[in-house]
């Protein structure tokens, strides 16, 4: 019996393999990166900004 058992899942596992091959895509592996948008400048007027 237990025989049977290894060779009906030896065969399942070998069928089924290329299915699981196919299956994975490019897309899922290298997914694309996206990037925030930068923080925009702080608006000043004339002598009201930052002391150096």
């Amino acid at each position: 019996m237990k025989q049977i058992v290894t060779a009906i899942a030896l065969s399942l596992s070998l069928a089924a393999s290329p299915v699981l091959a196919f299956g994975i895509n490019m897309s899922t592996l290298t997914p694309d990166l996206t990037y925030p948008d930068p923080a925009p400048e702080p608006v000043t007027q004339g002598n009201s900004g930052i002391n150096k």
